[in-house]
């Protein structure tokens, strides 16, 4: 049975090199210009006072002892048993201090938290990243659209930068703005767009995520609220697209799937993200780096 944990900062642990700390702050939270506090709040949560989730918890405690010893109905067992997970990761060797990552024609792309890009073949392990440039400042995104690099940087600038996808020195245009955004992606499905994942802290009310769209020109071009798609899970931190399917990696260390472009497929949880803080995909392939620095890979079926 997964058990939930309050964090008190959102995607912070005490663990990790310095790097992986500093890349974590980067990325932690929110708080954008009040144009994006008109976003609904997706979900509301009360915490509940500590004397109650003693009591909720001894309550808890009895029951399983009552399904232990043949006190409760036959369906308590049941209830008590966790599905098989979908997801296997396998480690293929090191990310440290990575803000951002993506995935395109054959090459596993990585912006760092000392604003350098890295680039390294997926298929090599363990992977050896090459140093190929600068990124924007303050990466705190990134995606593949239309076969292009797409980079978005922090809430107090806000900016929105397209770059070839070269394992080679290219330079990074500005294209626009995006603030509070926890992952980029585009799909073969929807050609010239790409969707991403917002998420705003409104203080005292929650977080508000949503998925926003725009096209992938290299000008100016506004954010849309994405109608026709249900709004990421809570605690979302890291968003990504493998063969037409979108993925999501929570806070609650969950690993759910899903599809921005139709509105009638829920979001599902199918295996663990423990510790994900950043998703690649690309060549049917989904890619994670942890807060301790591990890079993963998982193939989906």
């Amino acid at each position: 049975m997964k058990t939930s944990t309050v964090r008190l900062v959102h995607g912070l642990t005490q663990h990790g090199s310095g790097q992986e700390a500093r890349a974590t702050v980067a990325r932690a939270s929110c708080w954008p210009p009040s144009f994006f506090l008109a976003i609904p709040t997706s979900s509301e949560r009360t915490v509940l006072p500590v004397n109650t989730r003693g009591l909720l918890g001894n309550a808890l405690g009895l029951a399983s002892v009552a399904c232990l010893v043949g006190l409760a109905s036959p369906t308590c067992a049941e209830e008590t048993v966790a599905p098989q997970s979908e997801v296997v990761w396998q480690q293929i060797g090191e990310a440290h201090g990575v803000v951002g990552m993506a995935a395109v024609k054959g090459k596993l792309f990585a912006a760092t938290v000392t604003n350098k890009l890295q680039v390294c073949d997926p298929a090599v392990t363990p992977v050896i990243w090459e140093e190929i440039g600068d990124c924007p400042g303050g990466v705190v995104a990134m995606g593949v659209a239309d076969g292009k690099l797409f980079a978005s940087t922090s809430t107090r600038t806000g900016t929105l930068h397209l770059r070839e996808a070269l394992d080679t020195a290219a330079a990074w245009q500005h294209v626009g703005h995006c603030w509070c955004c926890v992952g980029m992606a585009g799909t073969a499905a929807t050609p010239g767009k790409i969707y991403g994942a917002i998420v705003v802290h409104n203080g005292a009310a929650g977080t508000a995520e949503s998925i926003m769209v725009r096209a992938t020109t290299p000008t100016d071009v506004p954010w849309a609220t994405n109608k026709t798609t249900n709004p990421p899970p809570p605690g979302i931190l890291a968003f990504a697209e493998v063969a037409g399917k979108f993925y999501a990696a929570t806070r609650e260390d969950e690993l759910l799937v899903g599809d921005v472009t139709r509105a009638e497929v829920p979001w599902k949880a199918i295996g663990d993200a423990a510790g994900v803080t950043v998703l690649a995909g690309g060549d049917g392939k989904l890619f994670a780096t942890t807060k301790t620095g591990k890079l993963l890979r998982w193939e989906p079926k």
